[in-house]
């Protein structure tokens, strides 16, 4: 079986870069940074549409990990929902089941994601406080409502 252009590959090897036998000066293969430009486009286009975003939710999710405290509800990589009652540096307990109070031993790493916080719900519960006051005052002064019939 023959294969031309295979056949061309070989004597262009061989010959060094010199083009083969049926070409011409001007049909000779070019080498050098030129044949790298598509790579390094198509690499540069990988890299902010792929890696750069994965990169970042990474580092996000990492964060999100080192910050879970006692009390926060997470779910693991396995699907598992629970509230962390005892952690230390490498591994957190956590509740699955509050009336039976079943508990479960993972490793941090095995949170995938942090529900919802314990301290960011403290905050959420302090400024919806600041601002039912704020709100509370301003009720007063506003004009009954008029029920339908």
């Amino acid at each position: 079986m023959h294969i031309p252009w295979l056949t061309d590959f070989v004597i262009f090897a061989q010959e060094n870069g010199a083009p083969a036998a049926g070409q011409g000066a001007e049909e000779a293969p070019q080498g050098g940074f030129g044949m790298f430009v598509p790579l390094i486009g198509i690499f540069l286009i990988f890299w902010f549409l792929i890696i750069r975003p994965q990169s970042k939710q990474q580092k996000e999710r990492n964060l999100k990990v080192k910050a879970a405290r006692k009390g926060d509800n997470v779910v693991t990589i396995g699907g598992v929902y629970g509230k962390i009652v005892k952690e230390t540096e490498l591994d957190v307990v956590l509740e699955v089941d509050k009336h039976s109070k079943t508990r479960i031993q993972f490793q941090r790493t095995a949170i995938q994601d942090v529900i919802n916080s314990a301290t960011a719900s403290q905050e959420t519960v302090e400024s919806r406080e600041e601002s039912g006051k704020a709100e509370s005052g301003s009720e007063d002064d506003a004009p009954p409502m008029i029920e339908p019939e």
